[in-house]
Formats: C-alpha cells, sequence, structure tokens
C-alpha cells in the first residue's frame, strides 16, 4: 500500500553512506551519481547546524551523471572520475559509492574498482543504491563493505588486544549529538581501563578502521550497528554486546561497565575507583540544583519524538532522574512490522511511557503531539510548529536541529547526563520566564 510521507527525517541510503565516510578521516567519497545526490545531502545537513567533514560540501568528488551516462551506461565516466580523484584529493582510502541512477542502467562499479585496485591504489566500494533503504541502511552497508573489503589493501592485524573494543550503531549527523557521545563513550571507556576504536574522532580514521580486527569485543548501540558487528564476528570472531542505546546516567554507566569487563573477563579495580569518583561528581552538581528543580520542574509531562534507541534513553533518564511523566514517545526508525527491534528497549519503554507510536511523517506525529498533554516537547525542528500551536516549548534533540549548532555536545553518559539535566531544566525556565512577561504585559 502507498502513502505520502510529510517531512521525511530520514535520507536515502546513498545519504546515509555519504554522511558516515565524511565522518572518519582520512577517507575520500566518490560518488556515481547525478550531481544533485551529493548537493542536497549537503544542503540538508547544513540546515540542520551538522558541521563538514573531511571530504564534504562541494568539494565531494563525483561523476555528475547525464542523460547520456544513463542511456548508454556511465562506467568508463566513472573510471575517469576515479583517477582524476586519486590525482587532486589527498586521502588515505577513497570510496565509491553507486546511486539510484548507476544501479538501474547496470554500471558494473565492482569492476571499475577491482581495475584501479590492481594498480595498488587505495579504493573500495560500496552499492548503497538510495532505493535500497533509508540513511540507517546507508550507515550498516557502507562500514560492513569497508570492513569486508579493506583487508584487500591494507593487511589486517593477526593478534587480539585484550582490552581493545570496537564501538558500532552511533550514525554521524543521524544522531545529532554524535562527537560528544562518542567522545563520552571513549573517555568512559578508558576510564574503566579499555581502549576503543570509535572511527569518527577526531583523532580516529581509516588506521583505527584497519586495526578494528585486533578488538576483543564490539560494543553496539543500536539495531542500527547489529549487521557490521556480525560481519565482524563472521570475518575475525569478535563476539558482540547489544544495548538498547548509550548508558546515560550513573546507574546505566556502572551496569554497562560491569557487563562490559564481565564479557572480556578484565579486573574490575580500576573500574570500581572511576565510576564511585564519577558518581561523586554528578552527585554533587545535581545537589546543587535541587532546590531550583524541585520548585519548578518535578512531575512534568513530557513527549519524544526521535530515533528507538535515542527514545529509550531520553525517557528513562529523565523519568528516573528528572521525574518527568513521558506521556507519549513516536519511534522514527523502524521496521515495517512496526514492532521495537530490541526487547529491552519495548521493556524499558513501556514501563515509564504512557503510548508509543510509530512514524516518519510530520503530520501524524504533529496530530500525535497535539493530542497529547505533554507540557513540554523533545523532538526535531520538525516539531516546532506543533509545539508553537501547544504553547509548549520544544526542546530539540533528534535529527534535524535547525535552532542551534552543535559541535562536542554529549546527551550521553555520566557528564552528557548532566547536560542533558541543565538543557531540559534551561527549556523550562525559559517556558516560565516567557510566561511571567505575557502576564506582566497583560496586567500593565
Amino acid at each position: 500500500m502507498q502513502a505520502i510521507v510529510e517531512n521525511p527525517r530520514n535520507g536515502c541510503g546513498l545519504h546515509g553512506a555519504l554522511q558516515t565516510v565524511q565522518a572518519i578521516r582520512g577517507v575520500v567519497p566518490v560518488v556515481h551519481a547525478n550531481a544533485g545526490c551529493a548537493v542536497s545531502n549537503y544542503l540538508a545537513n547544513r540546515a540542520s547546524g551538522m558541521g563538514n567533514g573531511f571530504v564534504s560540501g562541494y568539494a565531494v568528488p563525483g561523476t555528475d551523471v547525464q542523460e547520456r551516462h544513463v542511456i548508454f551506461g556511465g562506467a568508463s565516466r566513472l573510471r575517469e572520475q576515479i583517477k582524476n580523484t586519486l590525482k587532486v584529493t589527498d586521502g588515505e582510502l577513497y570510496i565509491v559509492l553507486n546511486s539510484c541512477e548507476s544501479a538501474m542502467v547496470g554500471d558494473d562499479v565492482d569492476a571499475m574498482v577491482r581495475e584501479v585496485q590492481e594498480q595498488r591504489e587505495h579504493v573500495i566500494d560500496s552499492l548503497t543504491a538510495g532505493f535500497h533503504g533509508d540513511s540507517h541502511f546507508g550507515y550498516e552497508s557502507v562500514l560492513a563493505d569497508i570492513i569486508r573489503q579493506l583487508p584487500k589493501i591494507k593487511p589486517a592485524p593477526e593478534k587480539k588486544e585484550p582490552d581493545l573494543v570496537n564501538v558500532f550503531g552511533i550514525i554521524p549527523q543521524k544522531d545529532v549529538f554524535y562527537k560528544g557521545n562518542l567522545e563520552e563513550l571513549r573517555r568512559i571507556l578508558k576510564g574503566i581501563g579499555l581502549r576503543s576504536n570509535i572511527f569518527f574522532g577526531s583523532t580516529d580514521g581509516v588506521r583505527e578502521l584497519v586495526n578494528a580486527p585486533a578488538a576483543s569485543l564490539n560494543l553496539v548501540f543500536s539495531k542500527w550497528g547489529v549487521r557490521v558487528a556480525d560481519e565482524m564476528e563472521k570475518l575475525y570472531g569478535i563476539p558482540s554486546l547489544l544495548f538498547p542505546s548509550i548508558p546515560t546516567g550513573v546507574r546505566e554507566v556502572r551496569d554497562f561497565a560491569n557487563e562490559v569487563l564481565e564479557q572480556l573477563a578484565s579486573d574490575t579495580g580500576q573500574a570500581a575507583d572511576f565510576l564511585d569518583e564519577e558518581e561523586r561528581q554528578f552527585n554533587y552538581y545535581l545537589e546543587g540544583i535541587a532546590e531550583s528543580f524541585y520548585r519548578d520542574h518535578v512531575g512534568k509531562r513530557i513527549a519524544i519524538v526521535g530515533d528507538e534507541s535515542d527514545a529509550v534513553r531520553y525517557a528513562s533518564f529523565l523519568s528516573e532522574y528528572l521525574g518527568a511523566l513521558v506521556t507519549d514517545v513516536v519511534i522514527t526508525d523502524f521496521f515495517p512490522d512496526g514492532e521495537i527491534t530490541h526487547r529491552k528497549h519495548a521493556e524499558e519503554l513501556h514501563s515509564v511511557a504512557g503510548q508509543v507510536h510509530f512514524s516518519q511523517d510530520a503530520a501524524e506525529i504533529g496530530r500525535v503531539l497535539r493530542d497529547c498533554d505533554a507540557q513540554l516537547i523533545l523532538a526535531s525542528s520538525l516539531e516546532d510548529e506543533t509545539a508553537t500551536e501547544k504553547g509548549v516549548p520544544n526542546l530539540t534533540i533528534s535529527y534535524p536541529i535547525y535552532d542551534r549548532a552543535i559541535i562536542n555536545r554529549s546527551h550521553a553518559g555520566i557528564r552528557g547526563a548532566l547536560t542533558l539535566s541543565e538543557d531540559f531544566i534551561t527549556k523550562i525556565e525559559e517556558e516560565i520566564r516567557e510566561r511571567e512577561e505575557k502576564l506582566n504585559v497583560y496586567i500593565q
């Protein structure tokens, strides 16, 4: 059954792959598509307050497929573009991404890439035509292809490192706080005595992709990292742990750390000291806002719109730590059967949320929000209009975001939980001040 989706917030598979590749230092994408594919992705992310990647914007190399290439095939144009990109763009790894046009006309991208590999160039490809899936699919697909093909041109290490883990399931730009969230995860893992390949950091890049097979464990923080972790297990025998979401809050981080260390059979002495100090700091800062918080913020009714893993942790943290009452949750990434894919997700959400909905349609999401009795909405900028109609504030926490730039802000872990608390309380305080000002104007 066909249906019209108003303002979908998830790009196509090519966009997801491109966003992922651009977030890896040293990787250069080559897009085999018309000029609009890469540019539309850039414009969408620029409007969402997102920064540029290693090679991004109008500088992304592409074949600029024309009508004649669709009719007669564009393989020769791709061959030419790969050679030109190698000449003028300095990178450690080049990834050719195909598109709907090149896939439909049957261009043999694999053959073009093999030609270049035979010349000992560091080029691989990923068949991420947009019609295969949305941006979540693109993230999984391109990472799985990188892991599978990279050893052909950069030999994988043979020795396992017992204190090294890989981090998957946090999607660049789809998680608007991904940079800060990944850095907070790295900090926590380092605090409990582990090293991590997060792939999308200020110091991570191609080197970490090459070294990924040396890890002893894969940590997966959403359903969208499962395919990548399965590829790692199949090729290199690395086991995985799947978590409902990024741990947010002291108890959640403790549970996460204990599970990881138990799986690795690692010494917990360092971890215990680190986590005790983190809890002391967390409690110290929360105690500082206790009076203000209990005066104005306890028991606020909230609605949340976002991807499954984000919805889980926001609902759980805000209800447990800040006393929020979650009236409605709208999950915007789901499989056609409309089911929550992780059993623990379902248990956590239904334990704290009144109603759970599944939709990517802005109009339908707007109806859900207008019908609920939330006093505060946590959603994307697409829900600003609905929030204004309801006369309630909208704290933007999910893609896309238009009202602020995000550099390395985090809403995960322990420090991110404090930042989330700040943002939540500040949004309510702003609404209180605005209401008081309107009342004063009315009285005068």
